[in-house]
């Protein structure tokens, strides 16, 4: 499912907390929070980057337990995408600071943000249609 968002239907929250990846130095904390099944290498960490893509998470007690990108897919739309919260921490508002926090940066850059979400995940939908996405 294909949303959108703009200035006049941005509804922003509290993101304290959430802070820019630094690709070399914050490589550990992310591989550490990427699924285990997939991995994460250096090259791919560095790769992402080349492809467009800027990580932001909320790290806490040392570890990261929300993250998030923004993706630079086109000179005019860039994708809030990438958003994954610890399981041990969802419900509390974490994806939705992490939402806000990128739609925010994207529409600061003259951009449109866009994001895709699978019809079957409720719990995202809600989360992007609370900051102001919206079918498009």
């Amino acid at each position: 499912m294909g949303l959108v968002c703009d200035p006049k239907t941005f509804r922003p929250v509290d993101h304290s907390g959430v802070r820019w990846l630094d690709t070399e130095r914050d490589y550990p904390l992310a591989a550490e929070f990427w699924p285990r099944e997939i991995g994460l290498s250096l090259q791919d960490w560095q790769d992402a980057r080349n492809q467009g893509y800027r990580y932001c998470a909320i790290v806490e007690g040392g570890r990261i337990v929300s993250l998030g990108a923004v993706w630079k897919y086109s000179r005019d739309r860039w994708e809030v995408a990438a958003i994954r919260t610890a399981p041990e921490f969802r419900g509390r508002g974490y994806a939705k600071r992490i939402v806000s926090f990128v739609t925010e940066h994207i529409l600061a850059s003259g951009r449109v943000p866009t994001c895709t979400v699978s019809a079957e995940n409720v719990a995202m939908i809600r989360v992007v249609e609370s900051v102001g996405f919206r079918k498009g």
